[in-house]
């Protein structure tokens, strides 16, 4: 019996057929890589930031209107993710106590926190990814305030705290911060020392390439206060000598809050540093990506030069730390 020949072009279409069957497969897997996070932000068109709206400086209410440094970064930010994604993607900010914002992050009520978070490995247990840093900033001395003239005994330096009573915010990333400036402050309680994870103010990390050991600062009393305006009422009424607080949040109270400045002195420089990153579940690599890329290019967006002057002084500061410094 004769042999048929098989056409030439058969093995042609054999091998067009295989390759877009591998086509095919290649796109199924890059859209199942995608999370359901990133594919709703894309199908709503709008991203939920969680951000605590209760930071007056930062984050608040001003005559019913959202406002503030992280409200109008948000708003920056928002539009550079939108060049990534080839669509506009509108920033809805979600109200959130500030003490439960990591954890309600990862029951799923918003898809990115950006409120005022220091990468700290209190976070740890959460699964959560920081992005780039977003502000590079810190706590600064600020007092009460009398014909436009500081009326306490302090300076912008640590050092002036010593004897002086003295209130911050109930947060362990201000008291780690006073610790590695040299200010004693007491153990948190149930704590490790975590603090020795904090990167160090640079005051302190040249005495220590100085062998020199380094002195601690003793206050005669620190008082630590959840609400902010309690906190302010006490500076401006000169129940405390000094307040330890960030600069993102009492510039705007200090110059320019028509209630406290005029009652309140802010210095411009931070005793130490640290950082604010945006923050995204673990298992979001793909949107916590597109933070970096956003983050990056608003770091050098026009208007995140302008909204630093205006709400968080006329130094925008360049530490060079990332994230894993506060991990270690």
């Amino acid at each position: 019996m004769r042999q048929i020949p098989v056409p030439g072009y058969f093995t042609i279409i054999t091998t067009t057929v295989l390759a877009a069957l591998v086509l095919l497969v290649s796109q199924t897997d890059v859209r199942a890589a995608e999370s359901a996070t990133l594919a709703q932000i894309k199908q709503d068109g709008q991203i939920r930031i969680g951000m605590y709206l209760s930071f007056e400086g930062l984050s608040f209410k001003e005559k019913g209107k959202l406002t503030g440094l992280e409200v109008a970064l948000a708003d920056i930010l928002a539009e550079e993710l939108s060049k990534d994604l080839g669509q506009t993607v509108k920033p809805v900010i979600v109200d959130q106590e500030w003490s439960q914002i990591i954890k309600v992050l990862r029951d799923g009520k918003y898809d990115v926190v950006f409120s005022a978070v220091i990468p700290s490995p209190m976070y740890a247990h959460y699964n959560v990814r920081y992005s780039r840093p977003y502000l590079d900033t810190g706590p600064v001395v600020c007092c009460r305030e009398m014909d436009g003239k500081p009326v306490k005994d302090v300076t912008a330096e640590a050092g002036s705290l010593a004897d002086k009573k003295v209130v911050v915010i109930n947060d362990p990333a201000v008291r780690r911060v006073m610790r590695r400036a040299g200010i004693y402050v007491p153990a948190d309680e149930g704590k490790t020392d975590i603090e020795r994870t904090f990167p160090k103010s640079e005051t302190e990390a040249e005495m220590n390439r100085a062998g020199k050991a380094v002195p601690l600062i003793a206050v005669k009393e620190i008082l630590q206060i959840d609400e902010m305006p309690v906190i302010y009422k006490m500076i401006a009424d000169g129940e405390v000598d000094a307040g330890v607080i960030d600069l993102g949040i009492i510039w705007w109270v200090a110059n320019d809050s028509k209630r406290w400045s005029k009652k309140i002195h802010a210095f411009s420089q931070p005793i130490g540093p640290y950082i604010y990153s945006a923050v995204t579940r673990a298992e979001d690599e793909d949107l916590g990506n597109l933070m970096d890329k956003a983050v990056e290019r608003m770091l050098k967006n026009p208007k995140y030069a302008d909204t630093c002057k205006q709400w968080h002084g006329t130094e925008i500061f360049s530490w060079g730390l990332t994230a894993d410094d506060f991990m270690k």
